[in-house]
């Protein structure tokens, strides 16, 4: 008997969602993501900068949508554009630098200059070579329709049919408060960005913020002597013990995740001088609990005790990671082709924050999640993308069938909810919405 792979599934049969059966050519295929380019990114709002890196006139920060360059720039009036990063003339690009402050921007191939809003200013020759012929107001960069922000973070997109911002976060807007309004004066990014260039396809790692906990007991499961005092005396303890503690998964219609544990604040102990983790991490934890009562005031006790210490997702491609036990973070992931994507990470914590717990958060950056699980994670990423190189292994349904049937409505948090840690509904979500993206010719509206 011959065995052969199948090559001719259509994407509806490879992203089987309602049984939770995803084929693993979906991470490797040429095609898939030269649509993925158009027809998903072009489509969604995608994650840019934060307006913390951004202050003054002229600021500038290069960053993607799928695989076009982009350029976010702070203007005169306090507004904020996004440029495609391409000159006019011969397409190359008018900013190589990766953040800065500019007034204008040059072409270093044949001179076209630009202004901060993009405007086209000046170029070489315009009587001699162009004999005074050249509109340079029809020959702009071209702009990003639509920019907005939500409490900090700026997001832009280039489908006119999209709904707002507001409307595309819908309930998670309600979760990324946990993060990003726990205190008056919202949050500031800190530690500069990580840059990890990694093997593997850029939905792996965006389902596993959506709500992958389950990665977490093996792949994690020498993290806490990464940080530990070794010569402190600790009982055995790991993330599978951990994935037993009260926790929520919340999955959104439009492809968002997050899961978190629920922290009561009478169960929290002081962690000053506990032995079983490092200094900072004490002093961030202990810097969350003294804040719980201010943070419950503002936003309710169900934000201020949960999900906290949790992973999330912002369809399609931004995650942030929300820690009392460490940093908690904001990440893109930006796609180099089917077989690549680059990790950007960034720290983020409350503005009104005392000096010491943000320069603990800097240093805990660099332990956790960057120096030890990131380095986890993208071993496996890299690994199911060479294991994915075959095209037996390429035809394989892969099992995305962990709690099927568990979700639901909740009592007290919002949103589609799985009552516990461990759960693959936010990744069926996310792949539906996918799907949806890449099938529709427009923009595809939610039943």
């Amino acid at each position: 008997m011959t065995f052969r792979a199948n090559h001719a599934e259509s994407l509806e049969q490879m992203v089987d969602w309602e049984r939770g059966l995803i084929t693993g050519r979906i991470f490797t295929d040429d095609e898939i993501y030269k649509q993925e380019a158009e027809k998903l990114f072009l489509r969604t709002w995608v994650y840019l900068a934060h307006e913390d890196q951004l202050k003054n006139y002229g600021d500038f920060l290069s960053t993607y949508i799928g695989a076009d360059r982009i350029l976010v720039v702070r203007q005169r009036d306090g507004s904020i554009k996004a440029l495609l990063n391409a000159c006019r003339h011969r397409g190359m690009s008018v900013c190589r630098a990766d953040v800065g402050n500019a007034k204008s921007f040059l072409c270093s191939f044949h001179g076209w200059t630009y202004d901060s809003a993009g405007n086209l200013i000046s170029a070489p020759n315009l009587e001699s070579g162009y004999h005074g012929q050249l509109d340079k107001s029809q020959w702009g960069l071209v702009a990003v329709p639509r920019v907005e922000s939500y409490k900090g973070l700026i997001f832009g997109c280039f489908a006119p049919d999209a709904p707002s911002l507001l409307d595309y976060l819908g309930e998670m807007a309600w979760y990324l408060d946990c993060l990003l309004d726990r205190r008056e004066g919202g949050t500031e990014v800190i530690g500069g960005v990580h840059k990890m260039r990694t093997r593997g396809n850029w939905k792996l790692a965006a389902e596993q913020f959506a709500g992958d906990n389950y990665h977490a007991i093996m792949t994690h499961v020498s993290v806490r002597d990464a940080w530990a005092d070794p010569q402190a005396e600790r009982a055995p303890a790991g993330f599978s013990k951990a994935m037993t503690l009260p926790g929520r998964q919340f999955s959104s219609r439009q492809g968002h995740g997050m899961a978190g544990f629920l922290l009561k604040s009478s169960a929290v102990p002081s962690f000053s001088g506990d032995p079983s983790i490092s200094e900072d991490q004490g002093i961030v934890a202990d810097y969350y609990k003294s804040t719980r009562n201010e943070v419950a005031n503002r936003l309710g006790a169900e934000r201020a005790d949960g999900p906290a210490d949790g992973a999330g997702l912002v369809f399609p491609n931004f995650a942030f990671l929300s820690g009392v036990l460490g940093s908690s973070t904001i990440a893109v992931f930006q796609p180099r082709g089917p077989h690549l994507f680059d990790h950007w990470r960034w720290g983020i914590v409350d503005k009104a924050a005392p000096k010491a717990v943000k320069e603990a958060m800097v240093r805990c950056l660099h332990v956790w999640p960057i120096g030890v699980a990131d380095a986890d994670d993208g071993e496996n990423w890299g690994g199911i993308q060479a294991s994915l190189a075959g095209p037996m292994a390429q035809s394989l349904k892969l099992n995305y069938q962990m709690g099927m049937g568990t979700e639901g409505p909740d009592s007290v948090y919002p949103g589609t909810v799985v009552p516990n840690m461990m759960c693959e509904f936010a990744q069926r979500r996310f792949y539906r919405r996918w799907l949806e993206y890449m099938t529709s010719e427009s923009w595809p509206a939610i039943d």
